[in-house]
């Protein structure tokens, strides 16, 4: 399990709205077509019957997932703003997160999650 996948549970995303970033950004490298995107994501359900997901649906998911990031990018410069959340340590989150964009062993995915939140429950006074 990747590491978006193991911190979506502590986000504002979706499972499905994650999977939908993912091929999102797959089609922005030129790796698959938005069409491919679509029908490789999860399939919907309607009254319990398993269907393909629609281009429609992909892209609102797509959207709701984006607009989710930018709400909580304001969140965090509101935060800021007010000085409930310090700016060092959000420039300290951001370098720590950077430096996890790396492929990380399970093991290390662990430590990550656990410096992670204890960074978390420092910023925010």
């Amino acid at each position: 399990m990747s590491l978006p996948e193991r911190l979506v549970k502590e986000s504002s995303l979706t499972s499905r709205q994650l999977e939908s970033l993912i091929g999102y950004m797959r089609v922005a490298s030129g790796e698959i077509r938005f069409r491919d995107a679509a029908s490789i994501a999860s399939s919907g359900r309607t009254k319990g019957v398993e269907r393909p997901l629609t281009i429609g649906s992909y892209y609102r998911t797509l959207t709701q997932a984006r607009t989710n990031i930018r709400e909580s990018l304001v969140t965090v410069l509101i935060g800021m703003q007010l000085g409930v959340v310090k700016a060092e340590e959000v420039r300290k989150l951001f370098e720590l997160v950077g430096a996890g964009a790396r492929e990380l062993s399970e093991n290390d995915q662990d430590r990550f999650i656990q410096v992670l939140g204890v960074l978390l429950d420092r910023i925010i006074l």
